[in-house]
Order: C-alpha cells, then sequence, then structure tokens
C-alpha cells in the first residue's frame, strides 16, 4: 500500500513540478551532489570479506561507496574545469557535505551503550589517501566548482544501529568490526539499512530520546567552524524532513530546502508525502524550495550512453525555461574501491557536459544558492 501510495503521490508531484515550477529566461543548470565526507563502505579489504561471507554486493553502487580521496576530487574538478557556460563559468557541484561519523573506538569501549562521533577532521586523521579533503573543498570553493553546503552531522540512524549492536545482530556486528555502518538495504540479508532518514517525525524521535534541534544545530556549527562561512541551503538525508526541520533550519538562516520534489515526513511505521515545485515558499515564509527536476547517477547503470536520458531531462526543463536541477551522488565519483565506477562517471558527465553546451551556447551553470538568490529577487 505504501509503494501504491508513494508512486501516485509521485505522479501527482511531477506533474505540480513542471506546471508550477518557477520559471527563468536564462538557461540555467545546477547540479546538487549529497554524501561528501561520509564513511560507508570502509576499504577494498572490507569488500572482499564482504563477498566470501556471501553478500551479493553487486546489488548496489552504494557497497563501492567510501570517503573521498584527493585523487577523487582532483579528477572530478579536472573534468568541470574542462567546460565553460556562456559568462565563462565552469559547472560547479552544490556539495551537500557530512560533518562527523560515528567513534567506532568510543561506541566499543561503551560497549555498544552510548553513541559518540567524530568530528571529519578526526575521521581525515585515519585516512591517508583523503588526507588533503579540506584543502580540496576550500579549493573547489575558491574556484567555484564544489560549493559545500550542509547535508547533515552523520547520515546514519544511529539509535537504531546501536538497537542492533546491542542486540547483537550478526549483519550488524559483522560490518561493524569492519569499520562499517551495516550495508545497502538491496545487498542486506536482513532487508536493513541504517542509512534512511534521520529527521524523523519530532514526538516519534523525543521518545527514542533523539533532540533533532541538537543533530541539525551541530551541523550547522560543525560546519561553519570547518569552512568559515554559513549554509544557505540544506537537504535532508533521504529527502525525509518534517515541519519541526524546516523551524530549525530556519532559526540557523537556511534561505533554500533542496530536495526531490517529494518531501517524505517519516513515523516508525508510516510514510506521508508531500509534494513541492521549484520556487514555493516554506510555510514560514522564510524558505523557498529548490526542487530536483533531472537525475544524473552513472554508476547505477551499465549503459555506455546513460548520460542521454539525463541530457533528455535536462532539454524538457529548459524547453519549458525551468532551470535544469541535476540530483548526482557522491558514490559516481569515487574510486578507492571500484577505480572503474569513477572512470566511468566522469566520461558520462564529460559528455554531458559537452552536449549540454554545444545544445544552449547561451548555458549559465549556477550552484544553488546562486539559483535561490536569483529567483528570490526576481
Amino acid at each position: 500500500m505504501n509503494k501504491l501510495r508513494r508512486n501516485l503521490n509521485s505522479v501527482r508531484a511531477r506533474m505540480l513540478m513542471y506546471y508550477r515550477a518557477r520559471r527563468l529566461q536564462p538557461k540555467i543548470v545546477v547540479f546538487e551532489s549529497d554524501d561528501w565526507g561520509a564513511i560507508r563502505s570502509s576499504n577494498r579489504t572490507a569488500i572482499n570479506y564482504l563477498e566470501r561471507k556471501g553478500y551479493d554486493l553487486g546489488q548496489s553502487p552504494y557497497s563501492f561507496d567510501a570517503l573521498e580521496s584527493n585523487q577523487d576530487l582532483e579528477e572530478l574538478f579536472n573534468v568541470l574545469q574542462s567546460h565553460r557556460d556562456s559568462l565563462g563559468n565552469a559547472p560547479c557541484f552544490t556539495a551537500n557535505v557530512i560533518l562527523a561519523n560515528p567513534n567506532f573506538d568510543l561506541i566499543k569501549e561503551s560497549e555498544y551503550g552510548e553513541y559518540h562521533y567524530e568530528t571529519l577532521e578526526k575521521t581525515l586523521l585515519k585516512h591517508v589517501d583523503s588526507a588533503r579533503l579540506l584543502d580540496l573543498w576550500k579549493l573547489g570553493y575558491n574556484e567555484r566548482l564544489f560549493i559545500p553546503q550542509v547535508h547533515a552531522r552523520e547520515h546514519v540512524k544511529y539509535w537504531k544501529w546501536m538497537q542492533d549492536l546491542r542486540s547483537e545482530v550478526k549483519e550488524a556486528l559483522e560490518t561493524y568490526a569492519l569499520g562499517m555502518c551495516g550495508v545497502p538495504k538491496l545487498v542486506s540479508k536482513r532487508g536493513t539499512s541504517y542509512y534512511s532518514p534521520i529527521y524523523m517525525d519530532h514526538e516519534e524521535l523525543m521518545k527514542r530520546g533523539i533532540d533533532q534541534n541538537l543533530l541539525i544545530t551541530e551541523a550547522f556549527e560543525l560546519f561553519e567552524k570547518l569552512l568559515g562561512f554559513k549554509s544557505k541551503s540544506s537537504i535532508a538525508p533521504n529527502c525525509g524532513w518534517t515541519d519541526t526541520t524546516e523551524k530549525i533550519w530556519a532559526s540557523l538562516g537556511v534561505k533554500y530546502i533542496q530536495g526531490g520534489f517529494l518531501q517524505e515526513h517519516h513515523w516508525e511505521d508510516r510514510v506521508k508525502y508531500i509534494p513541492h515545485f521549484l520556487g514555493e515558499k516554506s510555510k514560514n515564509g522564510q524558505m523557498l524550495y529548490l526542487v530536483r527536476n533531472c537525475t544524473f547517477e552513472p554508476a547505477k547503470s551499465t549503459k555506455e550512453n546513460y548520460w542521454h536520458s539525463t541530457f533528455n531531462e535536462v532539454e524538457r526543463a529548459l524547453q519549458l525555461n525551468i532551470p535544469a536541477i541535476i540530483s548526482t551522488h557522491r558514490v559516481n565519483y569515487v574510486g578507492s574501491i571500484k577505480a572503474e565506477m569513477r572512470e566511468n562517471s566522469l566520461k558520462q558527465l564529460n559528455k554531458l557536459l559537452t552536449e549540454i553546451e554545444r545544445k544552449w551556447p547561451n548555458i549559465i551553470y549556477l550552484n544553488s544558492t546562486q539559483l535561490g538568490d536569483m529567483i528570490y529577487q526576481d
């Protein structure tokens, strides 16, 4: 029933997304990319171990997602810098970042009784190949290639994870020993993922002793301390958020809410789907919704011309004078576990950008806050 309800809501929301979206005369393309800074799969050794244990990792590209390396960022930047819009600007990624990860050592010391996190800076001390990650983020920002914004403090429903660790769930313990918070849902033998929405219904979170205000506020504080500027936009993990989430965002100075055309309000046993359109104002009137209308996830496809499906979506949006907002996750651009996945994605990205610039010589590349400011001032 939930799947049917979501499909029906999806059809209505897609129609609304195009019918009511804010129209702008310039031909605009925006890339929004999530999950940067988060750990996921730890390394190739861990992957080999899980494969021997019978996990079908090929069911999800997220099996090969990992903390981005120096090389990952450098190669992405090289592709972006090789392209220019009609104003001479390179395409840029609005990079939605995670500011903390679970502290596996302290959690184990507590015998899984207390959750502890570590800041991204501390995570990087354990990853030699990512030692220059923060410097590269800042370089990307200064060169207008990679614009960090807040995604979340951590991208893990840690209370559910901790519960399973205390209950000695084999899969949770097995992956914990590898420095991982489980495996993707499609790979899990239990059909479980701890990378599910964390901004659930306020009352449900309170029952579990989870302070959503603290979760979000600490993310923004860590972001500003790390990068030296405020995040004007944000996107909830898995596009799951509530009215309470929006009030907290607004109190922290957020002006633009990134997301898909369907907001998901999660309870433990049900989901409410809420449609949105580009330029729509939030209930308090303080924020605008920036709704993604294109998808670029080549890691999920084996097609050599996968880029063409994204190009068609871009064309549909631009024909209607709607900015093309492209959703593309970090998993496409990391290669420490599976280098060919990164190489293929960069090849597809290069082709997509080449064809966009050929088809629309007047194209303009913006980041999310630039687009939001343009709509806000229009």
